[in-house]
């Protein structure tokens, strides 16, 4: 029997739903920072700005 030594975590990718879509547009207009959004939505930074940027919110 082969022992697994694997350490590396397993990705969990989650798409934004709708809900979170619309929330961000509306913290947006609110004058919430990225980083705030983030923070409210449970998810990264990074992850926010890349939805801004790609302009489906």
């Amino acid at each position: 029997m082969a022992k697994n030594n694997n350490t590396t975590k397993k990705r969990s990718f989650k798409h934004l739903s709708q809900y979170e879509r619309g929330m961000i547009y509306t913290l947006r207009e609110q004058g919430k920072s990225m980083r705030q959004i983030a923070k409210i939505l449970g998810r990264a930074p990074s992850t926010i700005s890349r939805e801004i940027r790609r302009g489906t919110v």
